[in-house]
C-alpha cells in the first residue's frame, strides 16, 4: 500500500528516534550499575561482595545494553552506506530495502533476542514471585518459546529469501505471517504475565491490610489532601505494584503501536521498532532503580525489601470476648449460662505470607532488590 512516509525519510527518523531513547538508556544504565554493584551500606562504600550480587540482573542489563548499543551502531552505519557510499540503482531506497542485507538481518536479530531477554527475565520474576509455581508459568513459556520459535524462523526466512527489494511492511512478505504471530505471542506475554506479577503482589498487600499489617509508608497520619480530607498514604507493596505496571506499561505501548504500525503497513513501523529495543531496556533498567530509590523521608530502601525478605510475622494481641450458647435444655436443674471465653492470647500459627500465598518473600526480593 502507498505510504506518505517514505523508507528512506522513515531509516532517518528510526535512527534519531533510536540515539535519543540511547542517550535515556546510557542515563539509566549508569544508575542501575551503580545500584547492582555499589554497596551504600558499607562503611565509606564500596563494591559490593560477588555473593551479594544479582547476578542475573546485572548479565541482564548487560545485555540489553550491548544489543542496544549495536542496534544504534547499525543503523548509523546502515544510513551512511545508503546515503553516502551506495551509487547503485534506486538510490537509498534500494539499499534499505534489500531484504537480505546482513545490516537488516543483524537488525531483526537484535530486535528478536532483545524481546526473548526481556520476556524471559518477566517470567523469570513471576516464577520467583508466585512460590516458584511451574504451573503458574506454564503458558507464558509456551508463549514465550513460540515467539522464539518465529523469530529464528523469520530470521532463517529473511537470510535465504534471495535479494529481494521488498518493504516488510508491504504486506506482500513472506514474513509477514510469522512476524505477526511472533508479535502477537510476546504482547500477550507480557501482559499476561506482568498481571499475574502485580496480582500476586496485591494479595500479599490485601492480605497484610487484614491482618493490620503497616509500615511507616502505609500509616493512616497521613497528610490532608484538598477540603480537609484525609489520605491514606500508599503502602509499599502498592508503590511496588505502581513500579511494575507504569515500567511495563511504558514498553507495552511502544511495542503495541509498533505491531500495529506494521499490521496496517506503514514505514512508520521502522523508526518505532528501532526505539522499541531502547525503550525495552529502559523499562527493566527503571524497575531496578525506582525500587532502589524508594525511601521515604525517614526510612531506606532496605526498610522497603525487609517486608519483602524478612520473615513475615504479625504482634499477636490478646483479646477478649463473649458468647451466649444457647441450648435445649432438657434438664430443669441445669440453668443456661453465658459462655465466656477470654484470653485467647495466641492466633494459629500462620504468618501473613503463609495464609494464602507461601513462603515467597525472599525469593521475591531477588527478582526486585538489587541490593
Amino acid at each position: 500500500m502507498a505510504d506518505s512516509l517514505g523508507i528512506s525519510e522513515a531509516q532517518i527518523l528510526g535512527l534519531f528516534l533510536a540515539s535519543v531513547f540511547w542517550g535515556m538508556l546510557v542515563i539509566t544504565f549508569v544508575q542501575t550499575m551503580r545500584y547492582l554493584l555499589w554497596d551504600s551500606n558499607a562503611e565509606g562504600g564500596g563494591l559490593k561482595h560477588a555473593s551479594k550480587i544479582n547476578w542475573p540482573m546485572l548479565v541482564v542489563a548487560l545485555l540489553l545494553m550491548a544489543l542496544s548499543t549495536f542496534d544504534v551502531s547499525l543503523g548509523l552505519m546502515h544510513s551512511i552506506e545508503a546515503f553516502i557510499f551506495y551509487t547503485g540503482p534506486g538510490g537509498s531506497a534500494a539499499r534499505f530495502t534489500g531484504l537480505t542485507d546482513w545490516v537488516n538481518i543483524l537488525k531483526t536479530c537484535n530486535v528478536v533476542f532483545g524481546k526473548v531477554i526481556s520476556d524471559g527475565i518477566l517470567i523469570y520474576r513471576c516464577w520467583t514471585i508466585c512460590n516458584r509455581s511451574i504451573v503458574i508459568i506454564i503458558f507464558p513459556i509456551l508463549l514465550w518459546m513460540g515467539y522464539l520459535g518465529t523469530g529464528i524462523f523469520v530470521i532463517y526466512l529473511e537470510a535465504s529469501a534471495g535479494n529481494p527489494r521488498v518493504l516488510l511492511t508491504g504486506g506482500l512478505s513472506k514474513l509477514t505471517p510469522s512476524i505477526t504471530a511472533g508479535w502477537t505471542m510476546s504482547l500477550a506475554n507480557n501482559i499476561i504475565t506482568t498481571g499475574i506479577i502485580v496480582y500476586r503482589i496485591w494479595r500479599v498487600d490485601r492480605t497484610n491490610a487484614l491482618y493490620g499489617i503497616q509500615t511507616q509508608e502505609s500509616s493512616l497520619q497521613g497528610t490532608h489532601g484538598l477540603f480537609g480530607r484525609s489520605k491514606r498514604r500508599r503502602t509499599k507493596l502498592q508503590n511496588v505494584i505502581r513500579i511494575i505496571i507504569e515500567s511495563g506499561l511504558m514498553y507495552t505501548t511502544i511495542a503495541f503501536i509498533t505491531f500495529i504500525t506494521f499490521v496496517v503497513g506503514s514505514n512508520s513501523f521502522y523508526p518505532t521498532s528501532d526505539a522499541e529495543l531502547q525503550i525495552l531496556s529502559i523499562a527493566f533498567n527503571l524497575i531496578i532503580i525506582r525500587i532502589s530509590t524508594r525511601p521515604s523521608s525517614s526510612e531506606s530502601y532496605h526498610s522497603t525489601s525487609a517486608q519483602l525478605a524478612a520473615p513475615q510475622t504479625f504482634p499477636l494481641r490478646k483479646f477478649n470476648f463473649a458468647m451466649k450458647r444457647t441450648v435445649e435444655n432438657t434438664n430443669p436443674e441445669v440453668e443456661s449460662a453465658p459462655y465466656s471465653v477470654a484470653s485467647a492470647n495466641k492466633l494459629p500459627h500462620e504468618s501473613f505470607l503463609d495464609v494464602e500465598e507461601g513462603s515467597w518473600s525472599q525469593r521475591a526480593k531477588s527478582t526486585l532488590d538489587p541490593h
